[in-house]
């Protein structure tokens, strides 16, 4: 059972950081036209914040089953919502506590409040105190239409007095900490601070000596100010969850400053999950992601009741099902982002549609608590990497002839690393082919769990530390399986090449140098890889060389007729395939008990590029191959389905999320985002158990209905929407 949404909260309670799973993110940046630094030259009249209603409000909230809310004590303009002696309250509150008046509320109305607060953003004290402004990397440009603080300037003690002033005036739930993005700031303060520490200058650019000092300067300043301000925080409200935004997946450059060390000081881990950002598929990446930067401790992905984020649009209902289903099968918490209206007053209509979806969460609540996603296939995203693409991985080549079908969509990287390229292609790869996957780096705590998994996949992972290679090295020994692809090691720890990579003892094999031709294809030796006889590969491939014996080519390279330039090219396409060579591509070999497989190719850089379905199903048998077959699989459904499987006991906690995207036409300058208007409908699914399966049954309307498992251990699943869970009973363990 489920508690009743209107039940007043009586006192603090650290068990609702696990327990919470819908919540609203009422987002109100609201400027104040009485502070000349918010204005500007034009003046404005509207009656911002006229319309607010705190009971109001928090019970149309509550009523739509959230079961905490994220309200605003300071925004990104700088403006408090409640009588400060710190900072600025906002003009239009004339004096009076909005944000007391709306914890009050929603305390009353059983919501758990989390209080906003705006870091490195804030429009007056930059404007007041131009002496602490950031001055920003020129390598990186500005911040944008926001002016961003310094947090070694006196910024610092003026944010960490106020959330002070908060925590200790109000009963807040926890702290929701926002915009660490905003560095690396290289002001007299910070170079001073940076010399002092490495015995050089700072480096304004990625070719000059030192970019990874900086990138480790910049986790560092918000290492020590994220400890303060958790340390604040415990001091005036020990039971209160401090959550900061953590915005730093592997496409986000390392240099702002944010890693997952930093999501040790964490109760609750966050991250935006927006699709109009990055896609249909990010709230699964963002879901998978932050679980795993914070060890499968409690989490949230926030999700947007906008088609574009913040533009006061409505999601059709199926879209906001398919993003928060997605979220909330992974385990985590769904946090919706709303914005009131200028006024302050809410739209209704928003909690009406978001009731049923809160609903049908609530329902599932039994089968998400306790449950830890099943270790299945481990898909690398260390630190380490994500810094030696801050330093190598924007080297960009002229574009040579038109732009046409050689180039293939989205930014070419034909730099050394293709970090965020590798990561999201294979990803997705392995989530289309109904594999369950998680994130791992090279964290102890993390690195410690390898063994639980079958199979590990290194995608573009230049540079692998000692520790690191024994546990992969012991690891594949004792039978489990490793996949790699694109050069693997080859670089130390400060972006130099190596003579050889820290694996090739492991690979039996090494990375050679990259190939002459930019547009080679791949010949697959094995049918099972598909059966395209030659499939192009977007960007040179390295040659494997010193291949050991026992070794097997599963494709060898065959070069294009030509190398495309400025006069010699083949039509306006990718040239056609020429010579074959008798260079291995792909390679596997039986280390000890386990299995390795090699593809100098980048399979995952070129799904992510292109979608095509050769590469996920290369992916898709390499990782089988080498890892067996999970212990569910699924049979007929649709590439849009993703399997999330999770364990609990000698249960199989069985998630099925499906989305029918609505097709889209994307010309230039007439750009369709993704979008999903119908709930997803599949007529027939079989699921494959396994073997010691005892029973299995699924949920319906928050019952249990039986499912009789046929010979061979299959169940069959008809007339499915877009959220089914099946939970299998396995017999004892062996």
């Amino acid at each position: 059972m489920t508690a009743n949404p209107l039940d007043p909260i009586t006192g603090p309670d650290r068990s609702w950081w696990s327990t919470s799973r819908r919540r609203i993110f009422y987002d109100a940046h609201t400027p104040d036209w009485t502070d000349e630094h918010q204005r500007g030259a034009v003046p404005v009249a509207y009656p911002v914040l006229s319309e607010t209603d705190p009971d109001r409000d928090l019970e149309l909230i509550a009523r739509s089953g959230a079961d905490s809310v994220v309200l605003f004590a300071k925004c990104q303009y700088g403006n408090a919502y409640y009588p400060t002696r710190i900072g600025r309250q906002h003009g239009a509150l004339a004096g009076r506590d909005l944000f007391g008046a709306q914890l009050r509320a929603a305390h009353r109305h059983g919501l758990r409040v989390i209080a906003y607060y705006s870091n490195m953003w804030d429009v007056t004290a930059a404007g007041e105190h131009p002496e602490w402004n950031l001055r920003p990397l020129p390598a990186r440009g500005a911040t944008g239409r926001w002016p961003a603080l310094c947090l070694r300037s006196g910024y610092r003690r003026h944010a960490l007095d106020q959330v002070r002033e908060i925590a200790r005036g109000y009963p807040v739930d926890g702290l929701w900490s926002d915009i660490l993005t905003a560095g690396p700031c290289v002001c007299p303060r910070c170079e001073a601070a940076f010399r002092s520490a490495y015995g050089r200058d700072m480096p304004m650019d990625r070719a000059d000596e030192g970019w990874l000092d900086l990138v480790r300067f910049s986790q560092d300043t918000l290492r020590t100010y994220l400890a303060e301000q958790r340390e604040v925080l415990r001091a005036e409200r020990p039971d209160a969850a401090l959550v900061p935004n953590f915005y730093a997946t592997t496409f986000v450059d390392a240099v702002i400053g944010l890693t997952a060390d930093h999501l040790a000081l964490a109760d609750i881990g966050s991250s935006e999950g927006y699709t109009d950002w990055h896609g249909l598929g990010f709230p699964s990446f963002a879901a998978r992601y932050v679980r795993a930067a914070v060890a499968d401790r409690p989490a949230e992905v926030l999700v947007s009741r906008f088609v574009h984020t913040w533009d006061f649009t409505l999601r059709s209902v199926a879209q906001l099902r398919f993003e928060a289903f997605t979220v909330a099968a992974h385990g985590l918490t769904v946090t919706v982002d709303d914005q009131p209206a200028p006024s302050g007053a809410p739209q209704a209509e928003v909690y009406q549609r978001l009731a049923p979806v809160f609903a049908r969460i609530a329902e599932r609540t039994p089968w998400l608590h306790d449950t830890t996603p099943y270790p299945y296939a481990a898909l690398w995203t260390g630190q380490a990497a994500r810094e030696l693409d801050s330093l190598l991985g924007t080297t960009e080549s002229p574009s040579v002839g038109e732009q046409s079908a050689q180039f293939p969509p989205g930014d070419r990287r034909p730099g050394p690393s293709d970090l965020a390229a590798a990561v999201a292609g294979t990803y997705r790869a392995l989530v289309e082919s109904h594999l369950p996957v998680a994130f791992l780096d090279e964290r102890p705590e993390r690195l410690a769990g390898l063994g639980a998994y079958r199979v590990l996949v290194l995608a573009d992972v230049l540079s692998l530390g000692a520790a690191e290679v024994a546990a992969i090295d012991g690891f594949v020994r004792a039978g489990g399986g490793l996949v790699v692809t694109g050069p693997v090691g080859v670089r130390d720890g400060h972006g130099r090449e190596r003579a050889t990579s820290a694996l090739a003892g492991l690979l039996g094999v090494d990375f050679g140098r990259p190939g002459d031709m930019s547009y080679p294809y791949l010949r697959l030796a094995d049918p099972e890889l598909g059966d395209q006889p030659l499939v192009p590969h977007y960007g040179p491939i390295a040659e494997l060389t010193g291949l050991r014996a026992g070794a097997r080519v599963l494709a060898w390279r065959t070069d294009p007729v030509l190398e495309t330039d400025k006069t010699t090219f083949w039509h306006n396409n990718l040239p056609g395939p020429g010579a074959h060579t008798d260079l291995p591509v792909i390679i596997e070999r039986q280390v000890g008990a386990g299995r390795v497989v090699v593809s100098a190719a980048r399979l995952g850089n070129n799904h992510a590029r292109l979608g095509h379905w050769t590469y996920r199903r290369m992916l898709d048998v390499l990782v089988r191959r080498v890892g067996g077959e999970p212990p569910v699989t699924v049979d007929g459904g649709h590439r849009a389905t993703e399997l999330v499987l999770a364990r609990r006991g000698r249960e199989l906690i069985v998630h099925l999320v499906t989305g029918a995207p609505v097709t889209r036409l994307d010309l230039p300058g007439a750009q369709q985002p993704a979008a999903i208007e119908d709930v997803a409908s599949v007529a027939a699914l079989d699921l494959r158990l396994p073997p010691d399966t005892v029973s299995a049954v699924r949920v319906v309307g928050g019952r249990t209905v039986p499912l009789p498992v046929r010979a061979g251990g299959t169940v069959r699943l008809r007339d499915l929407d877009d959220w089914e869970t099946v939970v299998v009973r396995r017999g004892p363990a062996s």
